[in-house]
């Protein structure tokens, strides 16, 4: 049996919750206790599953091997901070921290603690995406579409840093880069934010990648589509399902075990793969792979680097649609 280990949640709402459920019954972990500033969630989250309530986030801290951070985005840096300087692992939820400068702060922080540190950018352990992760190859184009229902939780927040962030992250992945060319746009609908938003990732080995994401949507969809040559695979992040269309050389044929025929011409043919995919919890595995990163002194699958250059792409283009939409205004025709 591995080496169970203890940890605290810090913020039990609407993400930390789910958190504190599969910690509390995580043969590797021991959960030690939550806190969080609404007394009202420290009750209910507590009572659920039998934990103590720890005053402050400090007091928690000090009793665990590790944290993590489900808190709102601007008290990220100072809680995680906090559990890094006292020498105990963190584990922090999308986006890591609110600027480049505090991602690199807490990085260096990390470095000196000598402590493992994790962000939960948890499409990195969607079960489809695995399933064909090794498949992908040299991508020259990607398509990504993050559709959410209305929910009024989420209008304060930035859509590109809460919502397409998940995206950005999987296409710097699959890509293996950092893009070189940014163009995005948004259009706020229903708050006094983007609810919609398009950005286009030019990467220097010559990938295309197109982002939209939404909080308005009528119908959910959470779809990722990867074109390579001679390959398409197509990803429902939201069913956890793949498949991949593969054209086969002129007299190559198709391995029929794998792949069944959906055309021919030519000689060449163009097989269909629907791939097998484990069932598994996203969630459940990101603080396993946390724990295994602790345990065996490695880093985590989604490092605080990884977290970092991510949030950066964010930033830099919600900072483009923020752009595009002054230019907007200023070009618009004046009202009669």
């Amino acid at each position: 049996m591995s080496e169970r280990l203890t940890i605290g949640v810090i913020g039990v709402g609407h993400l930390g919750v789910h958190h504190a459920r599969l910690l509390a019954q995580s043969p590797n972990w021991k959960l030690n206790g939550i806190h969080d500033s609404d007394p009202v969630k420290n009750r209910d989250v507590a009572a659920q599953y039998q934990l103590q309530v720890c005053a402050s986030a400090e007091e928690l801290i000090a009793r665990s091997d590790a944290v993590v951070v489900c808190t709102p985005t601007d008290s990220h840096f100072r809680l995680a901070s906090k559990a890094i300087a006292s020498g105990k692992h963190v584990f922090v939820e999308k986006p890591l921290v609110g600027s480049n400068a505090e991602a690199d702060q807490l990085e260096e922080l990390r470095r000196n603690h000598n402590v493992v540190g994790a962000v939960g950018l948890i499409e990195r352990f969607n079960p489809a995406v695995l399933a064909v992760r090794d498949q992908i190859e040299s991508p020259r184009f990607i398509e990504v579409h993050r559709l959410n229902s209305f929910s009024p939780r989420g209008l304060a927040t930035d859509i590109v840093l809460e919502v397409m962030i998940h995206d950005i992250d999987l296409a710097r992945w699959l890509v293996g880069e950092e893009p070189s060319e940014i163009r995005a746009a948004g259009v706020p609908v229903l708050s006094q934010t983007d609810d919609i938003a398009n950005c286009r990732l030019a990467f220097p080995g010559g990938c295309v990648v197109n982002l939209t994401a939404s909080r308005i949507s009528t119908s959910p969809m959470r779809k990722l589509r990867v074109f390579s040559v001679n390959r398409y695979t197509s990803i429902d992040l939201q069913a956890k399902t793949a498949e991949t269309y593969r054209l086969f050389g002129e007299g190559e044929g198709i391995p029929t075990a794998a792949y069944s025929p959906v055309a021919s011409w030519q000689g060449r043919a163009i097989g269909r793969h629907m791939s097998e995919i484990a069932d598994s919890n996203a969630l459940e595995a990101e603080l396993n792979d946390f724990h295994a990163a602790i345990v065996g002194n490695r880093p985590p699958r989604v490092s605080l680097i990884d977290g970092a250059r991510s949030l950066k792409v964010a930033l830099d283009v919600a900072a483009a649609c923020r752009e595009a939409a002054q230019i907007a205004r200023v070009s618009a025709p004046a009202v009669m």
